[in-house]
């Protein structure tokens, strides 16, 4: 993760850098993350008032409850890309517009759906990764828009950083919203 050239409202703990290589030790760390993402966002949104969950991150951005929303749709598409890398011969993967999914109805549900939601993907998830290999983490998907190949070692560290990210940005948000 690179820390220069960004805002650290939008990028509290900087952007995604790619490996570009295996490398055993950090695949682990990225499990360990990945694994305890749910229970860390859990724990935290436990200190949650629904005034805070229907605030935004900042002008113009989604709400809290709108982001937890988008953790869990967003990681468990992860998963299904994960899986349909792992029994395809490098696969176009399926995009999906964000902004579209966080404007449905059930952008404004219970976070408490998505918590449960985030917690069962994740442990699947992470099963998943703790039996594969280096040929496993050294396929390769394509992605529709760009068309470019991303490999899952890269990719499993896209989530673990997405997760920390967005973590992260909560995170700041209560901590500048109790001080309001």
């Amino acid at each position: 993760m690179s820390a220069s050239n960004f805002d650290p409202i939008v990028f509290p703990i900087g952007k995604y850098t790619p490996v570009g290589q295996f490398n055993r030790l950090q695949i682990n760390e990225w499990i360990a993350e990945v694994d305890q993402l749910p229970t860390l966002l859990a724990k935290l949104s436990s200190q949650f008032k629904e005034s805070f969950l229907d605030s935004s991150l900042r002008s113009g951005a989604w709400t809290i409850r709108q982001l937890i929303h988008h953790i869990a749709d967003s990681h468990h598409h992860a998963y299904t890309r994960f899986k349909w890398t792992l029994t395809e011969n490098e696969p176009m993967i399926k995009a999906y517009d964000e902004k579209a999914w966080s404007a449905l109805s059930d952008a404004t549900a219970p976070i408490q759906l998505s918590l449960d939601h985030l917690s069962s993907v994740h442990r699947k998830w992470v099963f998943l990764l703790e039996k594969m290999n280096e040929n496993d983490f050294s396929k390769r998907f394509q992605h529709p828009e760009t068309k470019s190949f991303h490999f899952l070692y890269d990719y499993l560290g896209v989530y673990a950083w997405h997760g920390n990210h967005h973590l992260a940005q909560i995170k700041e948000a209560f901590s500048r919203f109790n001080q309001n």
